[in-house]
């Protein structure tokens, strides 16, 4: 009993310390990026008919031509800072700014997922509930660089699993935590990026019911084509890993690795007149694995696809599936190593931006989802 409150103290311990050197490393990126900018912003003319920029001194003063794209409070329903026709909104470069300079953003709905730590068994079926906030930061928000922090908590194999001896009537539960900075083009810029720190948090995990703890690092960055349509890449760079002792009575038990998988994705963003949003990608993740005995790859390649309706101003549908494609031949090896994620439910706002005119939506709403388990891919390998 001593060593387990050492070891799980060591842990906490451990965790803690990664939390406080990822957060010094994201603010000092988030200053950097700040800089470059700030020094920007000094020599950005905005393009468009309707407005001009001209330097007077070190200051600029706008045209009388001033776009709506920089008041405040847009006066169109829905955040929609341009006016829409109906329940149809135009397209646009940018983001709806606003009043209020935080956004959150409530979601709930049903998931399930399937990876190699759960073998030849079921996949999961369950719950998840969370939040994601974002905010613009006082005087940097003015460039568009805002912070953004989400979890999400989702309970899985409410009747018990048959995947698992260890404790087969225990609820799998998973814990999702992001942070991070994120930089959302306005008015007619085109350029947006993300960078955050994504950690899982894990109870009953898989076909040997561990609990492991996983962090990885996600960034991403696009480029708006028109007010339509976007093409950007994102990634993941695995951090964290967790090694645990599964006690098997009259052996040395089992040494079960995890760690999560760094990938890299294309994807194509496109933003529908009705105000609907979506994302198509595809990727390949790194082709080295935990289980060296194998050989080759665990995972060739991955796609995925994810969309958001509005039904009000406030409310909204969520859809987001992805597939991973093994590197193994049919058979039995390649269905233990295939793994998906399908998730749907409702999105709610609550300052409003579920249907936007803008490709980037709100200003001041996050920029990136909360990590799930689509985009934070594991690798497992138990040995005796």
């Amino acid at each position: 009993m001593c060593e387990d409150a050492y070891y799980s103290f060591s842990l906490g311990g451990h965790v803690m310390k990664t939390f406080v050197r990822h957060a010094v490393t994201l603010l000092a990126i988030a200053v950097a990026c700040q800089s470059g900018l700030a020094f920007a912003a000094d020599y950005y003319q905005p393009s468009g008919s309707d407005q001009s920029v001209v330097p007077v001194g070190n200051e600029k003063t706008v045209g009388q031509g001033q776009s709506a794209c920089s008041s405040c409070c847009p006066t169109a329903a829905c955040g929609c800072a341009e006016s829409c026709d109906g329940d149809s909104c135009c397209c646009r470069l940018g983001c709806d700014e606003q009043c209020d300079r935080v956004g959150i953003v409530g979601f709930a709905g049903l998931d399930s997922f399937k990876g190699v730590a759960d073998g030849s068994y079921q996949s999961n079926f369950g719950a998840v509930t969370g939040l994601n906030m974002g905010s613009q930061l006082s005087v940097l928000g003015d460039y568009g660089l805002g912070w953004q922090t989400g979890l999400s908590y989702g309970v899985y194999d409410l009747d018990g699993r048959s995947s698992t001896t260890f404790d087969a009537a225990r609820s799998q539960t998973q814990l999702f935590v992001t942070t991070g900075f994120f930089h959302k083009a306005k008015c007619d810029q085109r350029l947006s990026f993300g960078l955050v720190y994504d950690w899982m948090f894990n109870e009953e995990w898989g076909v040997y019911g561990t609990d492991p703890t996983l962090g990885q690092w996600r960034g991403q960055i696009e480029y708006a084509v028109s007010g339509c349509n976007a093409v950007g890449f994102w990634g993941c760079a695995r951090d964290l890993g967790d090694v645990r002792t599964v006690p098997i009575p009259n052996t040395r038990g089992i040494i079960v690795a995890n760690r999560a998988i760094s990938q890299a994705n294309l994807f194509w963003h496109h933003k529908f007149c009705s105000g609907a949003d979506s994302y198509l990608w595809f990727g390949v993740p790194d082709h080295g694995r935990l289980d060296t005995t194998e050989g080759g790859s665990l995972i060739d390649w991955t796609f995925g696809a994810s969309v958001q309706v509005p039904l009000t101003c406030k409310l909204a549908l969520y859809a987001n599936g992805a597939y991973f494609h093994p590197s193994a031949a049919a058979g039995a090896t390649a269905a233990v190593e295939s793994g998906y994620d399908v998730g749907m439910g409702l999105v709610w706002y609550f300052g409003g931006g579920a249907r936007s005119c803008a490709i980037n939506g709100k200003c001041a709403d996050p920029y990136m989802p909360v990590a799930n388990n689509s985009n934070f891919l594991v690798d497992q390998n138990p040995t005796r």
